[in-house]
């Protein structure tokens, strides 16, 4: 029998490879929901491909539907979830709002392969809780951190001495700093290796991604600042290694395309989800990350020792300065400036329920807009 799962996010780059990969038979599955933020066209599209019982847009009204059940806004997300029967969900909303989708699957009572590091950066210090409290798992779908948990299983943790990301430096890895005034949306949005949405692309050219995802290692692994690594890695074929304490290392190894981790998160026991890498044309190289071209990155070591909401504040900054950037409100600097600024304040409350988080994100953004 086909796994059934619910798919939240379906137009965005992650809804869009696991639908693919329906496509093309790696992923053999039954989707019974799906939802998208606005994109209707494309969602009652998608429904229709896909053999959809239910549908929900979250960001606006749904249209009723004769065929099909039709569901609108969070509240209609939480009902949508609640009347489905499935296996497990994918929640692959960008942003903050995939936070309280991801509350809501727990809640209903669906393993959670999560391709949201919002939901861990701005809620870890109660989301694993919550999945426990519910008897439910949380499966990492983001490249790095799947390759991490595929390198963890069936090894004692008290071996591991390090968790070493991978990052390729986004486009701006050789760029000299004076130029940094310069930089353009255009070129921020000009990815050397991956093919993504605009808000993640532009967080991989400031680094800020591959501090969420420092952020999100740490708890998904429970691995304190002083035991993550990140590396530069042009080439995105590691996508991530581990050390363990005798010194030796061990690396996964892949062209850079999120079918592997999408589909091990919802099935076991695939074959040929992607193509044998080519070693006679392999070259592989390595660099120290760049903190003072980078400074967001250097930030993320700095969260993990502060504790309380200063993740949920980071975040919360990044993505009121990344969206004034692409508006062209900003400059390149000036966007990782309203993040800096933001983080200088304490941050000293710990938030253990979505209504605390939801304020504090809030006050958060309230403060970072002031900068603009």
């Amino acid at each position: 029998m086909k796994k059934k799962i619910i798919l939240l996010g379906c137009t965005g780059s992650i809804g869009t490879t696991a639908i693919q990969a329906i496509r093309d038979s790696k992923l053999d599955v039954q989707v019974v929901g799906i939802s998208a933020h606005s994109n209707q066209d494309s969602l009652f599209n998608l429904a229709s491909e896909l053999g959809c019982n239910a549908v929900c847009l979250t960001g606006k009204a749904c249209p009723p539907c004769t065929s099909i059940c039709t569901y609108s806004f969070f509240s209609g997300l939480s009902e949508m979830l609640a009347s489905l029967e499935a296996d497990i969900v994918l929640n692959a909303i960008a942003g903050f709002d995939g936070l309280q989708a991801s509350l809501l699957s727990l809640k209903h009572g669906f393993d959670l392969a999560l391709a949201n590091k919002e939901s861990v950066v701005c809620a870890g210090s109660f989301l694993f809780d919550y999945a426990r409290e519910n008897h439910r798992s949380i499966i990492p779908v983001d490249s790095e951190h799947s390759a991490i948990s595929e390198l963890l299983k069936k090894r004692d943790p008290l071996e591991v001495d390090t968790l070493i990301l991978t990052g390729s430096g986004g486009p701006f890895r050789t760029l000299p700093h004076e130029q940094f005034s310069s930089i353009t949306v255009e070129q921020a949005l000009n990815h050397p290796t991956w093919n993504m949405g605009k808000k993640i692309t532009i967080d991989s050219a400031t680094l800020a991604n591959k501090a969420l995802e420092v952020i999100e290692a740490s708890y998904l692994f429970s691995f304190p600042a002083n035991k993550i690594e990140v590396v530069i890695h042009p080439q995105s074929i590691v996508h991530s290694m581990i050390r363990l304490k005798d010194g030796a290392v061990y690396a996964q190894l892949g062209n850079p395309d999120m079918t592997l981790p999408i589909v091990n998160a919802l099935q076991q026991d695939s074959v040929n989800l992607v193509k044998p890498l080519d070693f006679s044309m392999l070259s592989l190289t390595f660099e120290k990350p760049d903190i003072q071209r980078f400074p967001l990155l250097g930030l993320a070591f700095t969260i993990l020792e502060r504790k309380g909401s200063s993740a949920l504040a980071f975040n919360a900054a990044d993505e009121v300065a990344v969206h004034a950037f692409l508006d062209k409100r900003c400059s390149y600097q000036e966007m990782i400036g309203v993040v800096q600024k933001t983080l200088e304040r304490k941050w000293e409350q710990t938030p253990s329920s979505f209504t605390e988080t939801l304020a504090l994100d809030a006050e958060a953004r309230k403060l970072a807009r002031s900068f603009l």
